[in-house]
């Protein structure tokens, strides 16, 4: 199931909604309108038989739903949108950029759905401690024992 971010800019001041202005304006059924009101806690004007919405109760609603809505990424996650989660990029696949604003767009791979996933960094943020920054995780390749260059060895005879 999708959850919504709900734009609050268009929310009138010192306006009365009914159920069906409410689901025009964010594209919502009216059954989701009648949900809210019986189950999720946004207040009816009382004493109407129709139902009425004040824009304060609607306004504070939707901040309350807004905020739930989100998930804030730890250190070192990166919001993945096939996953609908924040998850670690697989750290061989992180690429920085910066950008003409002194921000640094940083994008990698999710470690779950291989997706690509993107988020910028503050340029005040960026150094080489940040846990993005490209020579934290360079790929440490593993030594196979042998020498890049075979090496000349001398032999008793040629020494002495």
């Amino acid at each position: 199931m999708r959850k919504l971010i709900y734009n609050l800019s268009r929310i009138r001041k010192n306006y009365t909604y009914t159920v069906f202005e409410i689901a025009k304006l964010y594209n919502i059924s009216p059954d989701t309108v009648f949900r809210w009101i019986r189950r999720e806690g946004l207040k009816r004007i009382p004493s109407t038989k129709k139902y009425f919405v004040h824009s304060s109760d609607l306004l504070a609603f939707l901040k309350k739903k807004n905020a739930r809505n989100k998930q804030p990424c730890a250190d070192g996650e990166i919001y993945c949108c096939k996953c609908h989660r924040p998850r670690k990029p697989i750290s061989i696949s992180l690429k920085a950029r910066k950008m003409p604003n002194k921000t640094v767009r940083v994008s990698g791979r999710c470690e779950v759905c291989n997706t690509r996933v993107n988020t910028f960094v503050s340029g005040k943020k960026w150094s080489e401690t940040h846990p993005f920054h490209p020579d934290r995780n360079a790929p440490i390749k593993p030594h196979s024992g042998e020498q890049g260059t075979p090496r000349k060895c001398q032999t008793w005879k040629e020494a002495g």
